[in-house]
């Protein structure tokens, strides 16, 4: 089973920690040619599934802690090359692809399918939990979490109901769940820590909770773009704007990374935050120009720092009619409250009452706004 050839803190980093940019969204960096090259001269001499799932689940990890899209298209490509696409193995690597370039639906149908076949296959249960959470379908993915109930995998089902809760309940109920997480971080390894802290970090940035970011941060001790990305968030919820580009400026190859040095520098009203906005426009133009992948959270928080907000709003309700993270209820919630749109403010407020999803921050001035329209 591939969740018992990897180590499962690999896997969990992407099926639980928050959705990045699209990593094909990188710019003037290149990748490691040699060690490229390497990956096909090994899988040319020694062509085999098992080798080449090996391969693409480097790559994968490669493309998201570069942040270099270079490393995701060369794992689609092997993924052509599959002897058996039928095998459960070569299936979960098809999903893992199709969640990386954002096809849901797609992962989604395969993923029930593979636990139809066998009902206790982990890795298809934390891929299936990771979706139903984003689309915001909590009580789907938390029955998926507490399937996870083997000794060996427990660590990864607490992070998981965490990570729901975090969205459905306020710090103080689930402060128990944290601390039960926080006890057992310094005997994780270093992976275990890292996909720990960034979704500690996240809680920690949404509820403005120091005490827990403190903790968090000290287990993100790799240097890569999911930590810095997470730190950074962390940075500008403080308004340490000049810290947070300090970190982001070696990662602004990345559209993510940019996007947050422009929010940092617009803040300081530092007059070079409309150069750096010029290379994002000329970024996000050459994507819509040749059709590619560009994700509709990240073109809405493009417009949002544009102050484009009527485009940018509208962009923003399609994006979370599709998927429904904290980070897609931030940019709906910021530019409903920057068009001033009563319709979409009482929709967020509405789904919020609905599900009891927290945000002490958006939810106050989305009420506030509420009032005064």
């Amino acid at each position: 089973m591939l969740i018992r050839q990897l180590t499962i803190s690999t896997i969990a980093v992407f099926y639980l920690s928050t959705a990045l940019a699209h990593p094909k969204h990188h710019h003037e960096h290149a990748s490691d040619t040699s060690e490229d090259s390497n990956y096909s001269v090994l899988l040319k001499n020694n062509h085999n599934d098992e080798l080449r799932n090996q391969i693409v689940n480097v790559l994968l990890e490669k493309a998201y802690s570069k942040g270099d899209g270079a490393f995701l298209e060369q794992a689609e490509e092997l993924m052509k090359s599959s002897h058996n696409p039928s095998d459960i193995e070569n299936q979960l690597l098809q999903t893992r692809l199709a969640q990386a370039n954002h096809e849901f639906s797609r992962a989604e149908t395969i993923l029930n399918k593979i636990l139809e076949k066998d009902p206790k296959n982990y890795d298809a249960i934390l891929q299936l939990a990771n979706i139903y959470r984003l689309q915001g379908q909590f009580n789907q993915s938390l029955k998926l979490c507490n399937q996870l109930n083997q000794q060996d995998v427990k660590l990864y089902q607490v992070g998981c109901q965490l990570q729901v809760d975090a969205m459905t309940k306020n710090i103080t109920e689930i402060q128990p769940r944290i601390d039960e997480l926080l006890q057992l971080a310094q005997r994780l390894n270093k992976n275990d820590q890292q996909w720990l802290g960034n979704i500690m970090l996240e809680v920690a940035t949404r509820f403005n909770d120091q005490t827990l970011a403190s903790q968090s941060l000290q287990l993100l001790t790799v240097d890569n773009l999911p930590n810095t990305l997470a730190k950074s968030n962390w940075y500008i919820a403080q308004q340490e704007y000049p810290t947070a580009i300090k970190i982001l400026t070696p990662y602004r190859y990345h559209d993510g990374a940019l996007y947050r040095i422009i929010l940092s520098k617009q803040k300081l009203n530092d007059p070079l935050a409309k150069n750096d906005l010029h290379e994002l426009t000329q970024r996000v133009q050459s994507l819509l120009d040749h059709k590619d992948h560009i994700h509709l959270r990240e073109q809405a928080q493009y417009l949002w720092i544009s102050k484009k907000y009527d485009e940018g709003l509208d962009i923003a309700a399609k994006n979370w009619n599709m998927q429904k993270e904290n980070d897609d209820f931030e940019v709906y919630a910021a530019l409903a409250l920057a068009s001033n749109n009563r319709a979409s403010t009482e929709k967020l407020l509405n789904w919020s009452d609905a599900t009891g999803y927290q945000n002490p921050t958006y939810i106050q001035k989305l009420k506030q706004m509420l009032k005064q329209l």
